[in-house]
């Protein structure tokens, strides 16, 4: 029995910090939204083929690098 109470408490604690992680996101959107002088939102692996070096779609023709 202590085992299945362990495992409950360790996935309410999982879904705990995605709800967390899902709020600080949404937050993070609407401050944006709010504030555009600030600039657009980075999200996580931004960038070109997710590796942030530049603010462009194509890594070859990258005329903005970080």
């Amino acid at each position: 029995m202590e085992i299945i109470n362990r495992y409950l408490i360790a996935m309410f604690f999982m879904l705990l910090f995605l709800f967390i992680w899902y709020m600080v996101q949404k937050l993070s959107r609407k401050i944006a939204s709010a504030h555009p002088e600030f600039g657009p939102v980075r999200e996580e692996g931004g960038g070109c083929g997710g590796s942030g070096k530049c603010n462009c779609n194509n890594a070859k023709k990258c005329s903005k690098p970080k």
